[in-house]
């Protein structure tokens, strides 16, 4: 009992919630701080760096041509580094690899938000005003926002609610699915209105803080798997 104690205190750690005194199986709870997780990657996707395209690239002074090129050299990039994280996932679980993954979205929000004046710098420095200076910024830039965004926080909250289901989860899948499509579908709307009231910096700023938040609500919330409280995948109590 001891030690099935100090392993509770440890898979835990840093959060006041007990998956054990929720009255109702937690996976339920998974499912949803799970596919809020998803959510919260919408800024590493496609979907939400894409209406930020116009007032960056003019921002940095590229091509339309010139900043795709970028970003998929930043999504190529980061592609090699999704498998790394993948293992870090078997080895420490969906509750630490998303805060990281999320911390990480975050401060590369931050830093994207000052892109422009980052790329000025540099070119002083360097006495040139090449365009190769904001296109390497923003290019290494793109590939933590991706690599943090679209690959490991979108891959350990997924794989989270899928661990905590077994017989229920391709109906689990269908929910998650749903409401992911909702997320995305929608996010450009929400996001373009953002822009048009802060501007491209201050909006990706805020998106910045509230991944910050978001991060918190993972270390309370994220589990990594229901054998670790005693219990079953699809709510089924694990006998000892």
């Amino acid at each position: 009992m001891a030690s099935l104690f100090l392993v509770m205190l440890a898979v835990n750690k840093f959060s006041i919630i007990n998956p054990k005194k929720v009255p109702f199986f937690y996976g339920y709870v998974v499912l949803f701080i799970g596919t809020l997780g998803i959510w919260a990657s919408i800024p590493g996707q496609t979907v939400g760096v894409s209406v930020f395209t116009d007032p960056v690239k003019d921002a940095l002074g590229l091509t339309r041509n010139q900043f795709s090129n970028a970003y998929m050299i930043g999504t190529f990039i980061s592609s090699f580094f999704v498998p790394k994280a993948g293992f870090l996932f078997d080895k420490y679980g969906a509750r630490y690899v998303a805060f990281f993954a999320a911390i990480l979205l975050s401060l590369s929000l931050l830093f994207a938000s000052l892109s422009a004046s980052i790329s000025e710098f540099f070119k002083q420095i360097l006495n040139t005003t090449s365009w190769v200076v904001p296109f390497f910024v923003i290019t290494i830039l793109f590939f933590f926002i991706r690599f943090s965004g679209q690959g490991v926080l979108t891959m350990a909250s997924r794989n989270m609610i899928m661990i905590w289901f077994d017989k229920n989860r391709g109906k689990v899948n269908a929910i998650s699915g749903i409401a992911v499509s909702l997320g995305f579908s929608s996010s450009p709307l929400f996001l373009n209105h953002i822009i048009d009231t802060n501007g491209w910096q201050l909006s990706w700023q805020l998106i910045a803080l509230c991944l910050l938040i978001f991060s918190i609500l993972i270390l309370q919330f994220y589990r990594n798997n229901p054998e670790d409280f005693n219990m079953k995948p699809d709510g089924f109590v694990k006998k000892n």
